[in-house]
């Protein structure tokens, strides 16, 4: 917990390597700080330059510099020394109305980057900085801007987006956002973007066998052995490494970071950063890998991950403001030596109490709380760093063979553990006459937080004021299933699209929901990504109750490049003609219709009887709507992000598809295929939200039949 006054702050904030603060005060144009002795075109910013985690009266900026290399491979500096530069903030793009101009170095212990906290700004205030070298400048001119205070009542307008696969696609919807920002109205501009993880992708070649890589990354530095396919990892491309030393993830964020949509976003606007899987290692739970089987310990490459993260991410974390007195749990980067190795024992929480595994994860702690003037208070969380094993494991994934989803019933009596059954866990399970000795009989319930960020989490939403609750959630919450038990005779139980969600875990988001209910406490809006698709709904206090009762509502925004959720359905559905049916119709033209959208919505039958009579109007007259409790929208074959505009009375959604991203879209951005708007009417705590809409523009999401707006 942090308990650092301003003074202990700076000491500890700029002891960390490339980390400085600064405090703004009006200064004149002409420079006062005298430009080193190095000539033109010795040294380039190659990743750009980027804000974050925007205050009311200051603001975190970065970029990272290095010596130019000729074409004959000639280094114009030594690279391994320390690079002298300074940064400047006006309040005007000429900058001539400087307020900051401060020396910094750069070395090469945080690989060249800087992170530079500003403050002494005025509050919802739009700033401009730049950072030189010698008498090189950053490639574009950074525009960011403050928060307004708590008090000020005004509509508040982000995107959020998630999930860029450098290999599987462009991103052209970061240069579409850039381009339509720059044309709106100044009242109509986005004031930030939050980023719900899968900044990079971490292990290389991560693009399905049967497809052709976009792009392609080069050989990691250090990474693990190329990979030669062999039938077991199908998303892997030949060749493919992971990555495994501090190096190799470097390596990444360097490579993400030199595409130059993602460049001008992060110029343009300021970040608000969470993290999910692929930061650090693909399904990961706390130090712990899942790429074979059920996966190894990797204490050396969270650290590594976690320590990549905090050099190319600006972030404000140690010494956080409190929020309305709760105070911050957030920290920089803390220095530690860890080994891999077995990771021990749970605790009450299900933390696995190797002392390496504890000081990977406790050597960067990110969630943290944002106060957005009087409309909104912003809830970031991670859901990678404390929560429990995942229950599928490759035991239980043996019992259930021949599951085509895993089944609702086993998930939720694993997820529970000993509290199972008014704490008298079944010794076995059973499926399909087998039978399993139950592996979490005597383990702790499950959890996607862990304790202590629960706790903190309910503390938040308990002493949030402002008139909306925004909750960063890196995985959806809205149920997502298959109703198999819908259809007699074949003998399936219903069963989860995914377990890497809160899905995985519905012990601990029922008691969310139940909290967020029975303290009345309204107007909280899940934001969420990882699936790759856009999605809506309302969450229910539990799922499987005989009556459905609501908390709040979530909107999930596809990923920003990574394959759809769709491709991943219908190359699965592929080899199973009953399946398939509910997955797509095949038009006579050899289109696909994404009739997965109907099936997870709707029900099984609707979505086989939509593919068999080639209706959605007949299909939508078998509807259940108990398949997938709450969720009311599913556009599964989507890139792009989501749109937020929250005002006094209403929040609305815009869900922006902007379709294919095989192809670079060049400096006008990627077309927008369909725009899905939604509108959530504020309600008061304890009541039931509603969500109205889809209204488009734009081509409607299958099945949907109504006209555009």
């Amino acid at each position: 917990m942090s308990k650092f006054d301003r003074r202990d702050f700076l000491k500890a904030f700029v002891a960390t390597a490339g980390c400085f603060a600064v405090s703004a005060s009006p200064l004149p144009f002409v420079s006062r700080l005298s430009r080193a002795e190095a000539a033109p075109g010795t040294y380039h910013f190659p990743q750009g330059l980027a804000s974050g985690d925007p205050q009311p009266e200051a603001v975190m900026l970065w970029t990272r510099v290095e010596p130019v290399v000729d074409g004959n491979g000639a280094v114009s500096a030594d690279a391994a020394a320390v690079i002298d530069l300074y940064v400047q903030v006006a309040e005007d793009e000429a900058f001539s109305r400087m307020v900051t101009e401060r020396a910094l170095r750069a070395g090469p212990d945080s690989d060249h980057t800087i992170r530079v906290l500003v403050r002494g700004l005025k509050p919802d205030t739009i700033y401009y900085y730049r950072f030189f070298a010698g008498s090189d400048a950053t490639p574009m001119i950074g525009r960011t801007r403050t928060a307004p205070r708590p008090g000020d009542a005004r509509p508040v307008r982000f995107v959020f987006l998630c999930c860029q696969n450098y290999e599987q696609g462009y991103y052209g919807a970061f240069r579409r956002l850039v381009n339509d920002d720059m044309a709106a109205k100044p009242e109509d501009q986005i004031e930030f973007v939050l980023h719900l993880g899968d900044f990079i992708y971490e292990h290389t070649g991560d693009v399905p066998e049967v497809e052709k890589p976009a792009r392609i990354i080069g050989p990691l530095p250090n990474g693990s052995k190329p990979w030669e396919p062999d039938g077991k990892k199908t998303n892997w491309q030949r060749g493919g490494q992971a990555p495994e030393t501090l190096a190799d993830y470097r390596f990444l964020y360097k490579t993400y970071l030199m595409d130059p949509d993602l460049q001008a976003a992060r110029a343009r606007f300021p970040f608000i950063h969470t993290w999910d899987d692929h930061e650090f290692t693909n399904d990961c739970w706390q130090a712990h890998d899942t790429y074979f089987g059920d996966g190894e310990p990797a204490q050396v490459r969270k650290l590594a991950a976690n320590r990549s993260w905090f050099e190319y991410i600006p972030a404000f974390l140690s010494d956080a403001p409190a929020f309305n007195g709760v105070a911050s749990q957030a920290h920089d980067l803390k220095p530690a030596k860890v080994e891999t190795g077995p990771m021990g024992e749970p605790d009450e929480n299900f933390l696995l109490q190797d002392r390496n595994n504890l000081d990977a994860i406790n050597s960067l702690t990110i969630y943290r709380a944002f106060r957005w003037g009087a409309m909104l208070d912003l809830v970031i969380t991670d859901l990678r760093s404390y929560r429990s094993p995942p229950v599928l494991t490759e035991e239980v994934k043996a019992f259930i063979k021949g599951a085509p989803l895993p089944p609702v019933r086993i998930v939720k009596l694993l997820d529970e553990g000993r509290s199972a059954q008014n704490g008298n866990p079944p010794a076995t399970l059973e499926y399909k006459g087998r039978q399993l000795p139950n592996p979490r009989r005597a383990s702790p319930p499950g959890t996607h937080m862990g304790g202590p960020q629960k706790t903190w989490f309910k503390s938040v939403m308990t002493a949030s004021k402002a008139r909306w609750r925004i909750w960063a959630n890196s995985v959806p919450a809205l149920a997502m299933r298959i109703d198999f038990a819908s259809l007699p005779f074949v003998g399936l139980e219903n069963g989860y699209v995914g377990a890497d969600s809160w899905q995985g875990h519905p012990g601990e988001l029922r008691e969310l929901m139940a909290f967020l209910k029975d303290r009345k406490i309204g107007n909280v809006v899940s934001c969420s990504g990882d699936y790759h698709a856009h999605i809506a709904g309302r969450l229910p206090v539990d799922p499987d109750g005989d009556t459905l009762s609501y908390s709040a509502v979530e909107f999930v925004t596809t990923g920003v490049s990574s394959g759809s959720m769709f491709s991943g359905a219908e190359q699965a559905s592929r080899s199973n003609a009953f399946f398939r049916r509910a997955v797509v119709i095949e038009e006579s033209d050899g289109s696909l219709r994404e009739n997965f959208n109907n099936t997870v919505v709707n029900g099984l039958r609707s979505g086989l009887i939509a593919n068999y009579t080639n209706s959605p109007k007949v299909g939508a007259m078998f509807r259940n709507e108990r398949a997938s409790p709450g969720l009311d929208y599913l556009d599964s074959n989507s890139h792009g992000y989501a749109v937020a505009t929250l005002a006094d009375d209403r929040m609305t959604v815009e869900l922006v598809n902007v379709g294919d991203v095989s192809k670079d879209a060049g400096p006008s951005g990627s077309p927008v295929l369909r725009r899905a708007r939604f509108t959530v009417k504020s309600w008061q705590g304890g009541a039931e939200p509603t969500l109205e809409g889809p209204e488009f523009d734009g081509e409607p999401a299958f099945p949907h039949l109504g006209s555009t707006a």
